[in-house]
């Protein structure tokens, strides 16, 4: 086990500021390092830690970092999801990264989760500078996860979300909606939601719960599954049978698009259960294999 530190970073990314945790290992010269970020509306510290501090224990550089708009990092309005701005947050943090002297810039590791699971595929179908990814309980495809929504709140969710999208082109406040709820409209309205969600909250950090509307309209036409044929690099994929928010088809589906450079896992979780106990415990290990045998840790 490596001992190893935690240092505050912060990145440029167009006219804001990055804040990130840069972990680096006590003991290794120059090691291969993993960026890691949130999925939709969480901050840095809502469970991904206990990850970043299993990977730097294990000899691998972490920078762990908030999207512009949330947690430590700049720009207004706050909390503020833009799927644009938060791919090209991505790739401001893994060009960064590429530059520093202390960590071996052949060994990228992109590491995501839910959202973000999608944004590495996505981003791992683009670039080049990439070595492998990480992918637990991806979002693939959100024409597929529209149709897991309740019928009956789908028409007004679309209507809520158009009314904000438009506004926002004339310079209105935005229309928000609560990420989870327990009995009124809002993002993610499964059954297990409200308290898989609220399960990951810290609350020792600011989070009003709400997001603007239009991020629905985007989400929905967000799909990375589209685009994965094109990676060439080993990518470990974790899939929650017991999804309420993914469709197991859509996970199945697009990891036969990425293979033959996929490890594909499917376990018998629900979405939110991969940041705790046994299947956490499970997903770090699972996770360290992979990256022991396709990138290693250096001397």
């Amino acid at each position: 086990m490596h001992s190893y530190t935690v240092e505050p970073l912060y990145v440029k990314s167009e006219q804001e500021v990055i804040a990130a945790d840069f972990y680096r290992p006590a003991t290794v010269k120059k090691p291969a390092v993993i960026i890691m970020a949130h999925g939709l509306a969480a901050l840095r510290q809502f469970r991904l830690i206990q990850y970043a501090k299993r990977f730097a224990q294990a000899g691998y550089a972490v920078v762990l970092f908030d999207y512009r708009y949330w947690g430590g990092s700049t720009g207004r309005p706050r909390e503020l999801v833009s799927l644009k701005a938060q791919l090209e947050d991505w790739r401001t943090m893994i060009a960064h990264v590429a530059e520093r002297k202390s960590i071996d810039n052949r060994r990228i590791v992109l590491w995501g989760t839910s959202l973000s699971g999608g944004y590495v595929l996505d981003l791992a179908s683009e670039l080049k500078n990439v070595q492998a990814v990480i992918a637990q309980i991806p979002f693939v495809d959100g024409a597929e996860s529209a149709k897991l929504y309740p019928i009956q709140q789908l028409s007004r969710a679309l209507k809520v979300s158009s009314q904000d999208y438009m506004g926002a082109k004339v310079g209105m406040s935005p229309r928000k909606l609560p990420v989870v709820a327990r009995n009124e409209l809002c993002f993610i309205p499964t059954q297990d939601s409200y308290q898989g969600y609220m399960s990951i909250v810290h609350p020792d950090f600011y989070w009003s719960g709400e997001i603007p509307a239009r991020v629905f309209f985007h989400l929905i036409r967000y799909r990375p599954i589209q685009d994965v044929r094109k990676i060439s690099i080993p990518v470990l994929f974790i899939a929650a049978r017991q999804d309420s928010l993914i469709s197991i088809e859509s996970s199945r589906e697009t990891a036969t698009n990425i293979a033959p450079f996929v490890q594909y896992h499917e376990w018998d979780m629900k979405h939110f259960e991969i940041y705790h106990g046994q299947w956490l415990e499970k997903a770090i290990s699972t996770q360290l294999d992979f990256l022991h045998e396709h990138i290693g840790v250096g001397e």
